[in-house]
């Protein structure tokens, strides 16, 4: 399909770098970003059948679910908050945690204990985000978007199908 629907396959191909671009924003605006490991792995993949091209947009990260989704209350072991609150700091853009041992290892028993109780996001969560979203990046970015990017994989194909036109022998 490549060969003949050339304005199509550029523009599905900018439809997906778009998407991940815009879900990657969208992470950040959130404040999402500990490890960089979803942000980063975020990726698009076209797969082409004989009468279908679908787009896939997925992270080499397991938790894309549960930070998309949130999560009910659990019991999350504090070592993997303090690790979090590591990645926080190094990558994170907005307030970091205190640096001093005690003080931080307080702070991870608070989280544990409001995750344990409210799930994820937690109530107070909206107050480190950039844009007071917590949940629902994926459809965020989906909703505002899709009309656009639909828009565009229509005017690529109607141009194809005009150049595939003006290319048959005029009629006398």
């Amino acid at each position: 399909m490549k060969d003949i629907l050339k304005t199509f396959d550029r523009a599905i191909n900018k439809v997906g770098k778009r998407f991940v671009e815009r879900i990657q924003q969208e992470l950040v605006d959130q404040n999402h970003i500990a490890s960089g490991h979803m942000h980063d792995t975020m990726h698009y993949s076209l797969d082409e059948g004989n009468n279908y091209i679908e787009l896939t947009i997925q992270s080499k990260a397991d938790y894309v679910r549960e930070v998309n989704e949130g999560q009910k209350p659990f019991d999350w072991d504090v070592s993997e908050i303090m690790n979090w609150m590591d990645d926080k700091d190094k990558n994170g853009k907005n307030k970091k945690f205190p640096s001093g041992t005690k003080k931080r290892l307080e702070i991870a028993y608070l989280i544990a204990a409001a995750i344990e109780r409210e799930g994820t996001p937690t109530r107070n969560s909206k107050d480190y985000s950039n844009n007071t979203h917590r949940k629902h990046f994926i459809e965020r970015v989906v909703k505002a978007y899709e009309k656009d990017f639909t828009n565009d994989i229509h005017k690529s194909i109607s141009t194809d199908i005009n150049n595939i036109l003006n290319k048959l022998p005029k009629q006398a």
